[in-house]
């Protein structure tokens, strides 16, 4: 299973070496096409446990004036 994120940045906001810094800390790995980061689960997981992902992931990013996206497939 994975999770993907792709971050639509601002001028105004962070730069892509804080936003990598941010996302690694929380288990992403960079990704090269659409998405910008990929979070590979060891197992199959639910919706609260990519919610959890999720939220860790939105509270890190506060401030940074970043927007993203999310997609999960199995």
């Amino acid at each position: 299973m994975r999770t993907y994120v792709r971050v639509i940045f601002s001028s105004e906001g962070a730069g892509p070496q804080q936003v990598i810094a941010v996302m690694r800390e929380l288990g992403f790995e960079e990704s090269i096409g659409i998405n910008d980061f990929v979070y590979k689960w060891p197992d199959r997981v639910g919706l609260p446990e990519i919610l959890k992902l999720i939220s860790q992931m939105h509270a890190r990013l506060k401030g940074l004036q970043v927007n993203y996206e999310v997609s999960s497939v199995t």
